[in-house]
């Protein structure tokens, strides 16, 4: 499939919400206290008469940690398909990784949650996105069931955590009253098999197309 990098359009992101970048060949480097890399790149497809496209946006860290998260959408043309991914990550997991990454800026911090957790007798810091919604049709108050983000919480207490900092994602999508998509995502593996939360979500009685996504960073309190 065709791709276009969008590194300029990251770059464009994070200084507007305050961060230093320096470009690279092939990456974006974020002057934050936390140094961290950016590289963004989407790649796309016709079908019928949309574009269908993928962001991917990958955050390395000094030790080569890697954070990858891809972002699906759609639009008329292949500007406005990248526009509405460029949205949803701004929603889902930009802020998230500014404030784990030790940006401090007030109004970004106001966009997630920080709470101190106990996890296994050790402490962290967890960096909660919002739990971001899309549908098809606009329905007041329509919102994801609270055993969603339970399901999340739960499943990162009963994990093994061992390194430094650790990064969740979970999504699920729901369409004419079925779920036909669910994800659970540690470390950049998908261990939604694994966990029996995510196989019994209930259903939203609502006859569209629903989605929702939350991501989460957690960073060891060291001591």
């Amino acid at each position: 499939m065709p791709e276009v990098d969008l590194n300029s359009k990251l770059a464009e992101l994070l200084t507007n919400h305050g961060v230093n970048v320096t470009a690279e060949e092939e990456f974006i480097d974020a002057h934050l206290p936390f140094p961290v890399k950016f590289k963004a790149r989407a790649i796309y497809q016709e079908l019928n008469n949309y574009i269908s496209s993928q962001l991917d946006v990958m955050a390395i860290t000094p030790d080569g940690t890697r954070i990858l998260e891809s972002f699906g959408d759609f639009g008329n043309d292949i500007d406005a398909a990248i526009s509405r991914n460029l949205v949803n990550f701004s929603m889902s997991d930009l802020h998230v990784l500014l404030a784990a990454f030790g940006a401090t800026d007030e109004d970004m911090l106001e966009q997630i949650t920080i709470e101190n957790w106990e996890i296994n007798n050790t402490q962290w810091i967890a960096y909660i996105g919002n739990l971001v919604p899309k549908t098809n049709i606009t329905v007041p108050d329509l919102r994801p069931p609270d055993e969603f983000f339970n399901a999340i919480t739960t499943s990162i207490f009963s994990r093994p955590l061992s390194s430094n900092l650790h990064w969740f994602r979970g999504y699920y999508l729901q369409h004419d009253n079925k779920i036909t998509a669910k994800e659970f995502i540690m470390d950049n593996e998908d261990i939604t098999t694994s966990n029996s939360l995510f196989s019994s979500l209930p259903v939203i009685p609502y006859s569209g197309f629903y989605s929702c996504r939350n991501f989460i960073i957690l960073r060891r309190q060291l001591k």
